[in-house]
C-alpha cells in the first residue's frame, strides 16, 4: 500500500467575508490505470465538495493565496462548490492487476478568507496471482529381480591311490600280450597252408 498527503488552499468573495469554523469538505478520488510493461501510471482528478459557512462580514483586502473559488451557490450563511484537482501517480510495474485509491483523515483550517484543506490519499495495489506449478512426485524406481544362480553339478570323480592304479594298467598289458600270442601263430598257419595251395595249382594254356 502507497499513502501520500494532498494540500490545498481555497480562498472566496470577499463579500462573503471570513471562513468559520464549521466549514467542511468531501473529496472523492476518480482515476483510471494506464498499465505498461514498465510502469502503471494512475491518472484522475480529486473531486472537491466544500460547505463553507462565512460570517458576511465583507473584507477590505482580496485574499490572493491559493484557488479563487468565484461561483457558490449561497444559501443563508453558506456556500456550496465543487472543484476538480488533476493528479497523475506513476508505480513501476511490479506485476500489478489493479490500483485503488481511499480518501481519509480531511481537515479544514479556516483562516480570515481562505481555508486550508488537506486530506491522505491510500492507494492499495493488487498484484497478479502467480500460479504454483505443481512438483509431479517421481515414479517408483523398481527393484530388479534376483537373479537365480544355476549350480551345475560336476561328477564327483574318486581319486584312486597311484598304487591302485599302476598295478592295473601291468595286468591289462599282459592279457594284451596274451591274446596277440594266442593270435599271432594261427594266423600264420593259415597263410603258410594258403601259400603250399596257390603253389600247386597248375594251368594248361590251351594251343
Amino acid at each position: 500500500m502507497q499513502q501520500w498527503e494532498m494540500k490545498e488552499t481555497f480562498t472566496f468573495p470577499k463579500q462573503l467575508g471570513n471562513v468559520q469554523e464549521n466549514s467542511k469538505i468531501v473529496v472523492e478520488p476518480k482515476w483510471h490505470e494506464e498499465i505498461s510493461e514498465d510502469s502503471v501510471v494512475v491518472r484522475g482528478i480529486y473531486v472537491v465538495k466544500g460547505n463553507i459557512q462565512f460570517d458576511h462580514v465583507a473584507r477590505e483586502e482580496d485574499v490572493e493565496e491559493g484557488i479563487y473559488i468565484e461561483h457558490m451557490d449561497i444559501e443563508k450563511d453558506q456556500g456550496y462548490f465543487e472543484y476538480a484537482l488533476p493528479f497523475s501517480v506513476d508505480f513501476p510495474n511490479e506485476d500489478i492487476e489493479a490500483v485503488s485509491l481511499r480518501i481519509n483523515d480531511i481537515k479544514v483550517e479556516p483562516n480570515n478568507g481562505y481555508c486550508s484543506c488537506s486530506w491522505a490519499v491510500h492507494c492499495d495495489v493488487e498484484k497478479k496471482v502467480q500460479a504454483i506449478p505443481e512438483v509431479k512426485e517421481p515414479a517408483p524406481v523398481k527393484e530388479p529381480a534376483p537373479v537365480k544362480e544355476t549350480v551345475v553339478e560336476q561328477p564327483i570323480v574318486a581319486e584312486q591311490p597311484a598304487e591302485e592304479v599302476q598295478p592295473r594298467l601291468q595286468a591289462e598289458k599282459e592279457v594284451e600280450s596274451t591274446q596277440m600270442a594266442q593270435t599271432v601263430p594261427h594266423e600264420l598257419d593259415f597263410l603258410e597252408q594258403l601259400a603250399d595251395a596257390y603253389s600247386r595249382v597248375q594251368i594248361q594254356l590251351k594251343k
